[in-house]
């Protein structure tokens, strides 16, 4: 393999353009041990599906049992199954990168236990994410509203705006209404409070985030303004009882303008496509990316990012990128999904849409450690990609870190416009930030696992 190529992207700062990292606080408060460093990610799922039993899961990442060997020995025959995954793998990349564990064994959890110092220490998320991982920066989906404190006055952590609840058809109003200043009881009003979030928040934030995927299909029908009138009135009489009708059609009419005002605040719109996190509830004619062309087509000044590659419906997200301006894609969590897809994904995209369309990395993870791991893994895949690429006869070995460079790097950075967020969320303070703009930031009441859907 040729040197220069594998020593830039080993070597090189790489953006993650999604993570669910946890709060400061709360990563401190949750003391993890090497197993919640290791397997408290989506691991998990796979351990789930090959057999262990979700109580020994539970007990797996149970930091407040000492018994490190018990704790894995019940999940070890699952594991076994799973090694060749692409999530296990990302798993022993983080055991030798920061417990130098050459084998995941009983033993050797236990002597990693007793010697580390990563015990959710102040600054441990800060040192594994810049600096073990050597990340740029980080772009943070928390669930929920409004932005955190800790984002003020520094320039690594950055943050999406929540839109779940409206993509979904069940908009917080109680949220809502504190940000406009009144109840939240007709379209008018809702419309208002939309309006005024962003006008808050938008300046401070990197994109706009929903996951609506998990719970409605990401097909969407123009509404109009008397059907989301009606269907609202639904929502605030019903509440979660609403007619699936109803909740569709005020959902659709929340992402119509959603997507409006990301274009007006010069936002990314990212959503989810592909895959769910979890088990045993995914419905697999919800995800296709395909789904949204027609959304896509009715908003062309929003910039949409679709993330995961929309896997395993991989191929229709090349040819929407390829088709439509305003698309773009995201391989966060891709890698760690199925990495010999994501690879056939990167190398089929290159040739068939533009590489300013292509974001190549997200560990999408919760905790930190595992997102150095997704690092590891992300960057040595990368590098396989490419090294074929230029074994092939298809780029030389130059035109291949130079591509490194721009995927790892120039690219996301510009769309995302990085240099002024940077400024923005560096420079801000309490005391600089307006009295209405307060608004948009708030102590967080849960920790990012417990607000909501991946």
């Amino acid at each position: 393999m040729a040197r220069e190529l594998s020593e830039f992207i080993a070597s090189s700062p790489l953006c993650s353009t999604h993570e669910h990292t946890e709060f400061e606080n709360f990563y401190q408060k949750s003391q993890p041990d090497v197993l919640t460093h290791l397997f408290d990610n989506y691991v998990l799922h796979d351990l789930l599906s090959a057999g262990a039993s979700r109580q020994a899961l539970n007990a797996l990442i149970d930091v407040s049992n000492p018994d490190i060997e018990s704790r894995f020995n019940a999940v070890e025959t699952a594991w076994r199954r799973v090694e060749l995954g692409g999530y296990a793998e990302a798993v022993k990349l983080t055991a030798a990168k920061l417990f130098e564990i050459e084998e995941i064994t009983a033993a050797s959890l236990r002597k990693a236990a007793d010697t580390t110092n990563l015990r959710g220490n102040p600054g441990e998320r800060l040192l594994l994410l810049r600096d073990l991982a050597n990340l740029d920066h980080v772009q943070i989906d928390i669930n929920s509203r409004p932005l955190p404190y800790e984002m003020i006055g520094q320039d690594f952590f950055h943050y999406d705006i929540n839109a779940f609840d409206l993509c979904n058809g069940m908009p917080n109003v109680s949220e809502l209404a504190a940000v406009l200043g009144e109840e939240i009881t007709t379209l008018a009003s809702l419309r208002s409070a939309m309006e005024a979030l962003f006008q808050r928040s938008a300046k401070y934030a990197i994109a706009v985030k929903s996951q609506h995927a998990y719970q409605r299909s990401l097909a969407w029908t123009e509404r109009s303004d008397q059907q989301a009138e009606a269907a609202l009135a639904s929502w605030l009489r019903l509440g979660t009882d609403i007619e699936e009708k109803d909740r569709m059609c005020l959902g659709d009419w929340c992402m119509s303008h959603v997507a409006r005002l990301a274009a007006q605040y010069e936002l990314p719109f990212k959503i989810h496509t592909g895959y769910y996190a979890e088990n045993n509830f995914m419905v697999t004619s919800y995800i296709a990316a395909g789904n949204l062309s027609r959304f896509v087509r009715n908003h062309p000044n929003t910039r949409f990012v679709l993330m995961h590659i929309a896997y395993p419906y991989s191929d229709e997200l090349i040819a929407m990128a390829k088709h439509y301006s305003n698309v773009a894609v995201d391989m966060c969590w891709a890698w760690s999904i199925n990495p010999i897809h994501a690879s056939e994904f990167l190398r089929r995209f290159v040739h068939g849409a533009p590489t300013n369309k292509l974001f190549i990395f997200g560990g999408d993870a919760n905790v930190p450690a595992a997102t150095v791991g997704y690092t590891l893994q992300a960057r040595q895949w990368l590098t396989r990609c490419l090294q074929e690429e230029v074994d092939g006869g298809l780029m030389s070995e130059r035109a291949a870190v130079d591509l490194a460079r721009f995927l790892m790097m120039d690219n996301p950075r510009s769309y995302f416009n990085l240099s002024e967020k940077n400024t923005i969320v560096r420079s801000a303070t309490l005391d600089r930030i307006s009295t209405e703009d307060r608004s948009a930031f708030g102590e967080p009441t849960k920790s990012v696992r417990n607000s909501g859907k991946n």
